[in-house]
């Protein structure tokens, strides 16, 4: 007859369980439900708020989308769906609660905040520890900050769009690659862009955006930076991105 797992042991092997499968377990095993909180949880990608329309969270390959008067999930091909009288906002909380918050820390390859991202985190127990982050909406990288383990930083990757605000945010700055996206209203200045300070910074843009591109070249040329140009076309845009590293 095989022994049970030591303490230590179990730990080990809920700590690196896939996810989604890790919560079909604890959530069948009432004994495992008393240490689950206290063992840290690996995501590869954590998605909260992907569109303005449905409140949903995606972690990994689990899509949870809360809508008017049902929960729906779907993983590969698999979709099924459960009645629930409940709000949108209350559904989202009670399922961003049951697998994300009070827990010691949980460890995220890539995060993303999406429109309908929930703009108060401050009643919520939530500790990340990330990689990466992907935020377009101001508000949405100001909300994720207060519930980062400060140990992520300096981030791996950032991705948002260039606010002037953030161009003074230590976080922002201090990413090992930044990702900036423009879209149309939005402009940038020489004077924000040496700011930077971050190893490697891409621009994707539209034709209708405004960057000093002229002085912004020359400054590179002047400070001896290495420019790397790639352009490519995406479906109803063309992107250019510049990518700077020092």
């Amino acid at each position: 007859m095989p022994l049970p797992f030591s303490y230590p042991g179990l730990r080990c092997v809920l700590e690196h369980l896939e996810a989604v499968k890790r919560a079909h377990i604890i959530g069948r095993a009432p004994s495992l439900q008393k240490i689950d909180k206290l063992v840290p949880l690996c995501l590869g990608n954590l998605n909260i708020g992907l569109n303005f329309s449905n409140k949903e969270l995606i972690i990994n390959k689990l899509s949870i989308k809360c809508k008017k008067d049902e929960v729906k999930f779907k993983m590969n091909v698999k979709k099924f769906s459960r009645q629930i009288s409940k709000s949108q906002e209350d559904k989202m909380n009670k399922v961003v609660h049951f697998y994300i918050c009070n827990r010691s820390i949980t460890n995220v390859d890539k995060l993303y905040l999406g429109p309908s991202a929930r703009p108060d985190v401050k009643g919520l127990n939530l500790k990340l520890r990330i990689n990466s982050l992907n935020a377009f909406v101001r508000e949405k990288y100001e909300t994720a900050f207060p519930f980062i383990d400060p140990r992520s930083y300096p981030l791996k990757t950032l991705t948002t769009m260039p606010y002037t605000a953030i161009f003074d945010n230590l976080h922002v700055t201090s990413a090992e690659t930044l990702h900036l996206h423009f879209f149309s209203g939005l402009a940038v200045r020489l004077d924000n862009l040496k700011k930077l300070n971050n190893q490697t910074v891409s621009f994707g843009y539209c034709s209708s955006s405004s960057v000093e591109i002229v002085p912004f070249i020359e400054y590179y040329i002047e400070t001896k930076k290495d420019i790397k140009t790639t352009k490519y076309d995406l479906p109803l845009q063309n992107i250019d991105i510049f990518a700077i590293q020092p």
